[in-house]
């Protein structure tokens, strides 16, 4: 599901190292840059007219009630105030990290300042004086998550060499960048990992193919189990009933429940909550139970074999090998014809159109009517229109890209089935290395109003070797699923967890700091 890139490295011809004040050849590991080629690439970097600015500060102090303590509060440096870095940072801060945003646009980093509680420095993250001016050295965390491959691993290197930051996490789109990351940041003080938000929303969306009438699913626990959102319709045999008489008349399913988005509300359910019309609600569930659950909540089977993908970049090259993979059978239409044409030599299982995805005629001849739509082009507006147009063709479910929490709500208010957003859902793989040494992974679901964290249990674990009942579960957490060797178990009150299990909590965004004394 992960194409190699054809992104060559940069080429920076023969430069010295600031360190060992020596001459290096060009090139690193697998044909990427070394560490004396980025030192390197830096200097002409501050030559330039992107070199350094001067850094300013800014500070905006938020109500002392927007901010929830989290048991061990860390520094945290972010540069790039993105969607990627923005979110982080509001996340974050409300958890009562120490936070500071590093941002080239003084305009963006005064409105930031404005919103949030963390101080904004206006300047290039790779430089040295801006990086001093955020006080780098007193980083526990940096985020490097601007729109440039090169500028974050160019930063990621200074923090380690020069300001000895022990965890780096740098946003990456190149696949080949990704493929050998951690080869090139061995030779970096510490340790670094690269997030892709096109891979995790590729991920995603191929996760929804997999469950029909899903709005939202997420794989955990190494695709052994699934985090599957439905929307309750309005046929649904089981809404106005409480969880507890469900569970009665339905002794032998083995789902949980997990999570509900009520309005602009979420909440963990209790026995007696009673499921409503338009509801989406989350289970923790085995891939193969799904269909199970689509039944429980009144929808019917449908065989969804064919997708047609608007857009062939990469999400939407990595969309269509994982569906081609899966038999299914897909269609691509690439706007520009001449890269249509290279992506049917790529693809030759696929069908590949070249025109416009806002045009009835491409999306008719592609077999839109009774077909999965994928709207994955760099235009949220272009996927709007397209999901759109594609209900109207007869799409059976639509599936849209958007990355602006406003176009979230409006994929929702068009009907459209279900909507990814690759920097959103990146969010989820910067949490994990926020919340402690014993959580492996993180999902943060719309919103990141509900959480979903899988944490390994060891012998010091809160979680270990009692019954879950007898441990004070703190409101707004769920046990919602345990991975005892090969087996997933759907707990209740008598589970004990072994150690050297894996545990799957649920929960609430204000419960950052109850979640953190379970898992720190």
């Amino acid at each position: 599901m992960q194409p190699r890139s054809t992104i060559a490295a940069p080429q920076t011809g023969q430069v010295r190292s600031t360190r060992s004040g020596s001459a290096a050849a060009p090139g690193g590991p697998c044909g990427l840059p070394s560490s004396a080629d980025i030192e390197g690439s830096l200097a002409a970097f501050s030559r330039s007219g992107q070199g350094p600015r001067p850094a300013r500060y800014h500070r905006a102090v938020a109500p002392a009630r927007a901010r929830r303590r989290c048991s061990v509060a860390r520094r945290i440096v972010i540069v790039g105030a993105g969607v990627v870095g923005y979110t982080s940072a509001q996340r974050l801060s409300a958890e009562g990290h120490d936070v500071v945003l590093i941002e080239r646009d003084e305009d963006a980093a005064t409105e930031i300042s404005d919103k949030l509680d963390i101080q904004v420095v206006v300047g290039n993250g790779c430089s040295l004086a801006v990086l001093r001016e955020a006080e780098l050295e007193r980083a526990d965390l940096l985020l490097a998550v601007t729109n440039s491959d090169e500028v974050n691993m160019i930063t990621a290197l200074i923090a380690g060499s020069q300001f000895q930051v022990e965890t780096k996490v740098v946003r990456l789109r190149s696949q080949e960048y990704l493929d050998n990351i951690s080869e090139l940041a061995a030779l970096w003080h510490g340790r670094t990992f690269g997030i892709s938000p096109d891979r995790v929303a590729a991920e995603r969306i191929v996760a929804l193919l997999g469950v029909p009438h899903a709005v939202d699913v997420a794989d955990v626990l190494e695709h052994r189990l699934q985090v599957t959102g439905f929307r309750v319709p309005r046929s649904c045999p089981i809404a106005g009933r409480t969880l507890a008489d469900v569970r009665r008349d339905h002794p032998e399913a083995t789902f949980l429940l997990a999570a509900i988005y009520r309005g602009d509300r979420a909440f963990l359910p209790r026995g007696d909550t009673r499921l409503e019309v338009g509801d989406v609600a989350y289970f923790a569930v085995r891939p193969e139970e799904a269909a199970a659950v689509a039944r429980l909540l009144g929808f019917p089977e449908v065989r969804a074999d064919r997708v047609v993908i608007g857009g062939g970049g990469r999400i939407g090259r990595l969309v269509a090998r994982a569906a081609l993979e899966r038999g299914l059978r897909v269609a691509i239409i690439r706007r520009n014809r001449a890269e249509a044409e290279r992506l049917a030599v790529e693809m030759p299982r696929a069908l590949v159109l070249g025109g416009d995805i806002t045009r009835e005629e491409i999306l008719l001849e592609a077999g839109i009517d009774g077909a999965t739509f994928v709207a994955v082009t760099n235009s949220q507006e272009v996927n709007l229109l397209s999901s759109v147009q594609a209900r109207q063709l007869g799409a059976e479910r639509v599936i849209t890209l958007v990355d602006s929490p406003t176009y979230v709500g409006l994929a929702e208010a068009a009907g459209i089935h279900a909507s990814v957003s690759p920097r959103l859902a990146s969010v989820g793989e910067i949490l994990k290395f926020v919340r402690g040494l014993h959580v492996e992974e993180v999902q943060s679901l719309p919103f990141e109003k509900i959480e979903v964290s899988t944490v390994d249990v060891d012998d010091s674990s809160p979680l270990a070797g009692r019954p879950l009942r007898e441990l004070g579960i703190p409101q707004g957490v769920l046990v919602a699923a345990v991975l005892d060797g090969d087996r997933v178990i759907v707990p209740d009150g008598e589970t004990v967890i072994r150690p050297g299990s894996k545990a799957v909590l649920f929960s609430t965004a204000e419960s950052a700091a109850r979640l953190a004394r379970l898992v720190d």
